[in-house]
């Protein structure tokens, strides 16, 4: 019994430092979080992107050339944490793997680079696969698909580097599935981007259902018809639009354009006109 009496103590004496030991790992590793989003981390090397991959970034987002030159830095530094830190899996024979991978970085930097959050912790794993797909899941064939509760973005490859090739046709897979995925990781934080980020979809999903603004959708035709699909699906295709044609989007639907623009706070963007 004196046996028995002597444990319970024990475990009564441990169970506080077990406790405070895992707030202090809790804390250190917001800490570590921290200082790796501003680049504070002294345990992180980020070495710089080379001459060829910031040209192909260049050339293939339009939206790097038009940013400040400080802004050019930022987006630079935040793209190689982006691709460190990101588990990527090829399937099968895909090729030209480290420019998907710096595309992929380059995208999800671009549509974050006014949010301190740019590591999106809603993703964690990167599947690409060489053409078009079948989901287990859904029991559908995709060109790509963000899972929210594996935390899971999935590409078709041919699609995805089909979407950088005409920079202006407002198709872009890896910007449409990007949105989701921040969608979800912003409407899941408590801070004032979030509220400013879920205010902005609640004025999308009144328009999405307002008659006025679907009739001027349906005459204008400027946003493809996947958008109509549900509210979800139609951010993803205007943040694709807002990428791709900012002018045209500014002159065609300049509320539902201030509105985009409000959630990812791009007023730093010097829009190309």
């Amino acid at each position: 019994m004196a046996g028995i009496i002597d444990l319970m103590i024990s475990v009564d004496d441990i169970f506080p430092l077990v406790c405070l030991a895992l707030l202090l790992g809790y804390f250190l590793y917001i800490v570590y979080y921290t200082l790796d989003l501003f680049f504070l981390n002294p345990f992180q090397r980020i070495p710089a992107l080379t001459p060829q991959e910031e040209l192909l970034i260049a050339s293939h987002l339009p939206f790097f050339n038009h940013l400040s030159v400080s802004k050019k830095e930022r987006f630079k530094k935040r793209v190689v944490r982006f691709r460190q830190r990101k588990r990527m899996d090829f399937h099968e024979d895909v090729q030209e793997r480290e420019k998907i991978t710096l595309l992929l970085s380059a995208t999800a930097v671009m549509l974050t680079l006014g949010m301190a959050d740019f590591l999106i912790l809603s993703i964690k794993r990167i599947i690409v696969y060489p053409t078009q797909y079948y989901s287990r899941i859904t029991k559908q064939d995709h060109y790509g698909e963000y899972n929210p509760g594996l935390k899971t973005i999935v590409f078709s490859a041919d699609h995805l580097l089909e979407g950088f090739r005409i920079p202006n046709d407002n198709r872009n897979l890896a910007v449409h599935e990007f949105s989701h995925a921040i969608s979800f990781n912003v409407a899941n934080k408590l801070y004032i981007r979030s509220y400013v980020f879920l205010i902005g979809m609640k004025k999308i999903k009144w328009l999405f259902k307002n008659p006025e603004f679907n009739r001027r959708m349906g005459q204008s035709d400027y946003f493809r018809a996947y958008g109509k699909t549900n509210v979800h699906e139609f951010f993803a295709v205007a943040v694709e639009n807002f990428v791709e044609t900012p002018a045209a989007f500014e002159a065609q639907f300049p509320k539902l354009y201030r509105i985009i623009k409000r959630m990812l706070n791009f007023g730093f963007y010097r829009m190309p006109h």
